[in-house]
């Protein structure tokens, strides 16, 4: 098999990312405050939080589309002061696709070769093998206007890498696709990352596609990154009450003398606050030993499980259940036992 253009050129390297102290301020106002993060080459890292926390404002300084007030950020540790966006070689997929609505879809994904003046033989190797690596390999004569919103996000992906950026930049690159699309996106997008093995930086507001999708997941709150760490960590040992609450659902339950109030389960760190997740918790028949006795105040069915809420001694808990281990699905105002499952529980900071 011959050959191509592509595969005698030398892939561009995945490169680490550090923001270093960046701040940024928009009209007098603080809106990033000191935000430090260290993304390893070939890593997805997803910048989480709620609207208005900052990560929209990151990712534009990375891109160079927004300047800090002070800090730095090094891409490959290269400083990145004063450098254009279109000398930075980043690759970003915008929430609104940014296609050319009057080009084909190859002339889409060949558009940021054309801008770097690469040869046309090279270009069409190029843009073929992007389309192929977004599953869509024969659209290129296709209008952008005919495509689905999932197959517009792909190209927009496609032309985002078709000149081997070091680093990628998705700024909530789904949200505009329904619930199941977006889940199946999810899926793509890693299976992209993982294939190029591009650094990439993505900004969304949704739990499930950080979790779903990252490496390492970085949680912002007020301008400021209060958590990183894998999708595990951050969601199983949340580090503040802020970071419990955002992420899923939370029983956060007081802590006594080193004990969980309602349970008694011993936690790490002190006094505060502790969260015990939904599926933690199991409901049992009300006489069961071990537990502890409350109502059941509302019943969701959501397929595969049940979301529970109970109000055990005046607090409410959310319980996450799979029908079949139930028995017989819990009515409103029935008397259940709950029961912690086990497991290692932590303090949380107040913030």
């Amino acid at each position: 098999m011959k050959e191509t253009a592509l595969e005698r050129e030398r892939a561009t390297e995945s490169v680490e990312v550090v923001i270093d102290g960046l701040t940024v301020h928009l009209g007098g106002t603080r809106i990033l405050d000191d935000v430090r993060l260290t993304v390893p080459a070939g890593c997805f890292a997803t910048l989480l939080g709620p609207s208005g926390s900052g990560k929209t404002t990151t990712l534009n300084v990375l891109a160079g589309f927004a300047e800090p007030t002070s800090g730095d950020v090094r891409i490959g540790g290269r400083s990145l002061a004063g450098v254009a966006p279109h000398r930075r070689e980043i690759g970003v997929v915008f929430q609104n696709y940014a296609l050319f609505p009057h080009l084909s879809v190859g002339r889409n994904v060949e558009f940021p070769l054309l801008a770097r003046k690469v040869d046309r033989g090279t270009r069409r190797e190029r843009v073929a093998e992007a389309l192929r690596l977004v599953q869509l390999p024969d659209v290129a004569d296709r209008s952008v206007r005919s495509l689905s919103g999932g197959q517009q996000q792909r190209i927009a992906l496609a032309r985002a890498l078709v000149f081997r950026p070091g680093l990628l930049l998705l700024d909530e690159p789904l949200a505009a696709l329904d619930k199941q699309l977006r889940e199946a996106m999810q899926l793509e997008l890693k299976r992209i990352q993982r294939e190029t093995g591009t650094t990439t930086v993505a900004v969304t507001h949704d739990q499930v596609e950080a979790l779903s999708m990252s490496d390492v997941v970085a949680i912002m709150q007020d301008g400021r990154i209060v958590q990183v760490g894998s999708p595990e960590e951050v969601y199983r040992r949340p580090a503040t009450r802020f970071v419990a609450g955002f992420l899923g659902e939370a029983n956060l339950l007081p802590v006594v003398d080193g004990r969980t109030a309602l349970f008694g389960n011993p936690v790490d760190g002190g006094g505060g606050a502790t969260v015990l997740r939904p599926e933690d918790l199991e409901v049992t028949a009300a006489d069961h030993p071990g537990t502890v006795e409350a109502v059941v105040t509302d019943v969701v069915y959501q397929g595969a499980r049940l979301r529970l809420t109970v109000t055990a001694e005046r607090t409410p808990l959310v319980v996450s259940a799979v029908p079949g281990e139930l028995g017989t699905r819990p009515e409103i105002g029935e008397r259940v036992g709950v029961r912690h499952r086990g497991g290692e529980l932590r303090a949380l900071a107040d913030a």
